[in-house]
C-alpha cells in the first residue's frame, strides 16, 4: 500500500486542501477582523455625530451616568470640560488631534474618536479597546465555521472520486487477468481516461508482440516437429531394410545413407538447440575483436573446407570491435561460412572480409556458388525454408539464427549476390565498439 498511486493522491490532495483551507481561513479571519474594528469605529463616529445633532448637553449628570451604565459602553465627554460641570469619565491627554486613537488611561487601553462639534467644542467618543478587540474576534471567528466544516467534508468527496476514477484501472487490471494465454486480445480504450490511454496502447502494443511471439514459437515447434520427423522416419526404415538383408555388403552398402541421415538429423539437432540457447540467453555485452572471432571459427571449419578443397580465407582490411557476445558472433558467422561452403562448387573460394564504413564494423563471406534469385534473398532468413530444388540439405535454421543474433546486438544481415562472377555475399554490420579506436 506505500506504493499505492490512490492513497497518494488522496494524502497528497487532502495535504493540499487542509493547507489551502487553513490559508483561507487565516486570510477570512484576518479580514474580518479588521472590518470589525472598521465597524467599531463607524459606530463612535456615528455616536458623535448624534450628539452633535442633538445638541446633548454632555456636563448632564444623568447623561453621563446611562452612558456608564453598560459594560460595552461608549463614553462621550468633553475634550475640556468647563470648571462648573462633573469631572469627566477619562483623562484625556491635552494634545490629542481631531480623529481616531488609541490612548493608555488608568491602565486601560481606550479607542478615542475626536470630534469638533457645531458649537464650537471638540467632544471625545471612546470605548475601552480590549471589549473592542473581543467583539471583532467573536465576529471573526464566525467566518471561520464554514470552512472548518467544509474541509472535512470536500475530503470525503475526493476520497469517493478517487477511489471511483481509479476504478476504471481496476477493471484494467481484471481484463488482463481474464486473457487467455493461447490468444491475447487487446484492450479497451474507449472508457479509460485520457492519461492512462497511452499506457494502454502500450500494453496493447506488447500484447500484440507477445501474441506474435507466440504465434512465430508455436510455428516453430511445428515445423521443427515437421522437420525432424521427416528424417527419423527416414532412419527407421533405413534401420528396417538393413534389418531384413542377409547379405553382409549390403548392409554394409546401406549402412552409407543411414550414416548421412544421422549427420543431418544431428545437424539439425545442434542448429535448433543453437536456436534456442541463442533465444534464451542473458547477453552481456563485452567488445569483441571480429578478426580474432572469424580465424577461430575459420580453424574450426576448416577440415570441412578441405573436405571440398575450398579455398577458405581471411582478409583483414581493418581492426575493429563491436559490443555483443563473442560465442553467439562465432555462431553466426559459422552458420554464415557454413552455409557458404555448402553451396561453393568444388575447388571453390570462401573468403571471410573484416572492413570499416562510416563508424560501421562490416563482416562480409562471399562465396563463388551459384547464388540466389534476387526474390528468394528475404525468405532464405526466415526458419525451415528452403531454396526450391535444393540439393544440397541443409536445415533452414543458419541464416534465421544469423538473423535473430544481428538483431539482439542491434546490428543488421543482408545477403545479395555477387556484380562480378556468380556467388552470394553475405553481410553483417553493426556499429564499431567505442572503447577502442580503428586502425585501418
Amino acid at each position: 500500500m506505500k506504493n499505492s498511486l490512490q492513497n497518494k493522491l488522496f494524502v497528497w490532495l487532502s495535504v493540499a486542501i487542509i493547507a489551502i483551507g487553513l490559508l483561507a481561513s487565516g486570510v477570512s479571519f484576518w479580514l474580518a477582523f479588521n472590518e470589525a474594528q472598521k465597524f467599531q469605529d463607524d459606530a463612535l463616529r456615528q455616536a458623535a455625530l448624534l450628539v452633535d445633532a442633538y445638541k446633548t448637553p454632555l456636563e448632564d449628570e444623568f447623561f453621563l451616568e446611562s452612558m456608564n451604565s453598560d459594560p460595552k459602553r461608549i463614553i462621550v465627554q468633553p475634550v475640556a470640560a468647563s470648571p462648573s460641570a462633573l469631572p469627566p469619565l477619562l483623562r484625556m491627554p491635552d494634545n490629542l488631534s481631531i480623529g481616531f486613537h488609541t490612548v493608555k488611561i488608568d491602565g486601560l487601553y481606550w479607542r478615542v474618536y475626536i470630534y469638533p462639534t457645531i458649537l464650537s467644542k471638540h467632544i471625545a467618543v471612546a470605548q475601552e479597546a480590549g471589549i473592542r478587540t473581543a467583539m471583532a474576534r467573536k465576529s471573526a471567528l464566525l467566518t471561520l465555521w464554514p470552512l472548518l466544516v467544509l474541509i472535512p467534508i470536500l475530503i470525503s468527496i475526493l476520497r469517493l472520486i478517487i477511489k471511483g476514477e481509479m476504478s476504471s484501472l481496476r477493471t484494467l487490471a481484471e481484463l488482463i487477468d481474464a486473457q487467455n494465454k493461447e490468444c491475447l486480445s487487446e484492450l479497451p480504450t474507449n472508457k479509460a481516461p485520457d492519461e492512462v490511454a497511452p499506457f494502454i496502447h502500450a500494453i496493447n502494443r506488447l500484447l500484440g508482440r507477445i501474441n506474435q511471439m507466440n504465434e512465430s514459437q508455436r510455428r516453430f515447434i511445428a515445423d521443427a516437429a515437421h522437420e525432424l520427423r521427416s528424417p527419423l522416419t527416414a532412419l527407421s526404415l533405413q534401420a528396417q531394410n538393413i534389418e531384413r538383408t542377409g547379405s553382409f555388403a549390403i548392409s554394409k552398402e546401406r549402412l552409407v545413407p543411414l550414416k548421412d541421415g544421422l549427420e543431418r538429423s544431428r545437424h539439425l539437432l545442434n542448429q535448433l538447440l543453437d536456436m534456442v540457447r541463442q533465444q534464451a540467453s542473458v547477453t552481456i555485452l563485452l567488445p569483441v575483436d571480429l578478426a580474432a572471432a572469424a580465424l577461430t571459427v575459420i580453424e574450426e571449419i576448416m577440415p570441412i573446407a578441405d573436405a571440398k578443397k575450398i579455398d577458405l580465407g581471411l582478409v583483414q582490411e581493418a581492426t575493429v570491435q563491436i559490443d555483443a557476445d563473442a560465442s553467439a558472433i562465432k555462431m553466426m558467422l559459422r552458420n554464415a561460412v557454413d552455409n557458404a561452403l555448402r553451396y561453393a562448387p568444388a575447388a571453390g573460394e570462401v573468403t571471410v572480409i573484416i572492413s570499416s564504413e562510416d563508424g560501421d564494423a562490416i563482416l562480409e563471406v562471399i562465396d563463388n556458388g551459384p547464388g540466389i534469385p534476387d526474390v528468394e534473398l528475404e525468405r532464405v532468413f526466415d526458419a525451415f525454408y528452403r531454396l526450391p530444388n535444393n540439393t544440397q540439405g541443409g536445415s533452414g535454421l543458419g541464416l534465421a539464427i544469423a538473423r535473430s543474433i544481428a538483431d539482439q546486438f542491434k546490428g543488421s544481415v543482408s545477403l545479395r549476390n555477387r556484380t562480378s562472377g556468380t556467388g552470394l555475399i553475405f553481410t553483417y554490420r553493426q556499429r564499431r565498439s567505442s572503447h577502442t579506436p580503428l586502425i585501418v
